[in-house]
């Protein structure tokens, strides 16, 4: 999944993780409704254990299988500073009732 069109070199890459209990990205780039945390830890893949920084919602556009896009709006995305890919919770969207189909 990516935010905009993998043809563009300004697209932002999200990669659908059904591990993650959340969404997640690196920075504040394209999110608002922000809040500021101080105290919420997230446990990596590696083992290892991030700090959250932010959490908000990040507006973007979905590019589709038909190579049209599509306005999405992800809610409670947690900043990770340091993350190396943005993660895109399927576990989350699908407990949610989304239909990855469409």
């Amino acid at each position: 999944m990516t935010s905009y069109c993998t043809h563009k070199e300004d697209a932002e890459m999200w990669i659908g993780d059904t591990g993650a209990m959340c969404h997640m990205k690196s920075s504040t780039e394209g999110m608002y409704d922000l809040e500021k945390c101080s105290d919420i830890k997230i446990d990596t893949a590696n083992g290892s254990t991030s700090s959250v920084t932010h959490i908000g919602k990040y507006k973007g556009n979905g590019l589709c299988s038909n190579e049209k896009t599509k306005k999405i709006v992800m809610k409670n995305v947690k900043v990770v500073p340091g993350l190396v890919k943005n993660l895109f919770s399927l576990s989350t969207v699908m407990r949610n009732d989304w239909d990855l189909l469409t």
